[in-house]
């Protein structure tokens, strides 16, 4: 190998050194989003066989939650420890293509979930989503994602970059989105992403605020009627209090019932979910447009800054591992199933 071939090697291992503290995150975040995904996977797969509608989508997002998981932390990995050196650009492309694609699947499940609750909740006498129509919301989600997302193919691949390292010009190859062959298309083509993108998180929020208020006043008349109930209840305590048989039927209406069992706020659990997506694809939006204005900026700032960078550029990935932990707190069968399985093991 030439001179310039190791001096590109050691700036590709500098960078490596640089980014290890990336590669451990998204190893930790590849572990947890193949093992959270693969046990909702089991649990609403073959525990909860012939449960309410209400968690049709849960093991649809799983198996796309655990493909843009696992694909991405891979990749990202991959990027790190060859940031200059990307050893293959057929390797490059076929990986971004099915990031994309999966994390458009994920997103835009979202929002045919966030449609199912507005129906139920907004519009509970209007129509609903059968099971016919769900396989075809699906089918749709599945095939625009996978057209959206084709030309990436064509955009994504090696890009040459040039810098200074040791005091000398050195050029690398590093895996970008755009390569530059098609800069104006690359430019309206992504441009149109970061659109969908914004497009996608307003159409969930606007969906969810109806919802929102829908389910605050239920439970604020809920409330105020538990209220009046006790009081009256307290009324026919104390006028009764003489008569042994009144005050023992009293006595029993005023017990606390325990909570149904396998019960679920799916309002509350869905709305969470909701919330980390808007959370963790809003700092990637930002930095997909800072990316395409600077292509470079990343060979050009400290190390430290590179890490808060990748990491919040890459932050989008936390909505594909966290969604399982969600279900843990709120879904009480779930959780139930979850213990089951451990103890069989």
């Amino acid at each position: 190998m030439d001179d310039a071939g190791n001096l590109t090697l050691r700036w590709n291992q500098d960078y490596a050194d640089k980014l290890l503290p990336t590669v451990v995150f998204q190893g930790i975040v590849c572990f947890v989003g193949l093992v959270g995904n693969l046990l909702v996977l089991l649990v609403y797969t073959f525990r909860m066989k012939g449960n309410r509608d209400d968690r049709y989508f849960i093991p649809i997002l799983a198996v796309f939650d655990l493909i843009a998981s696992t694909v991405a932390s891979v990749f990202y990995v991959y990027e790190s420890i060859f940031f200059v050196d990307f050893p293959s650009s057929t390797l490059c492309k076929g990986m971004l293509y099915t990031m994309t694609a999966t994390s458009g699947l994920s997103a835009l499940l979202l929002i045919a979930i966030a449609v199912q609750r507005y129906l139920k909740i907004c519009k509970p006498f209007g129509k609903q989503m059968t099971e016919s129509k769900r396989r075809l919301c699906l089918g749709l989600i599945v095939g625009f994602s996978v057209l959206y997302s084709a030309p990436v193919l064509l955009f994504s691949g090696n890009m040459k970059v040039d810098g200074v390292f040791e005091g000398r010009n050195v050029t690398g190859l590093t895996c970008f989105t755009g390569a530059g062959n098609y800069p104006i298309y690359e430019a309206v083509y992504y441009y149109v992403i970061f659109i969908l993108m914004v497009t996608n998180i307003l159409t969930v929020g606007v969906l969810y605020i109806p919802i929102g208020v829908v389910v605050y006043r239920h439970n604020k008349v809920r409330k105020t009627r538990q209220r009046q109930s006790l009081d009256v209840h307290s009324i026919q305590f104390d006028s009764l209090s003489d008569h042994k048989t009144s005050q023992t039927s009293s006595t029993d209406i005023l017990k606390p019932r325990p909570p149904r069992e396998g019960g679920i706020n799916f309002n509350l659990m869905f709305f969470v979910i909701i919330v980390c997506y808007l959370i963790s694809y809003t700092p990637t939006c930002i930095f997909l447009i800072i990316s395409k204005l600077s292509p470079e900026l990343w060979f050009n700032i400290s190390a430290a800054e590179m890490i808060v960078f990748f990491t919040l550029q890459r932050f989008y990935v936390i909505n594909h591992v966290v969604n399982p932990i969600i279900y843990g707190y709120f879904d009480m069968k779930f959780r139930a199933d979850i213990l089951s399985l451990c103890k069989c093991s």
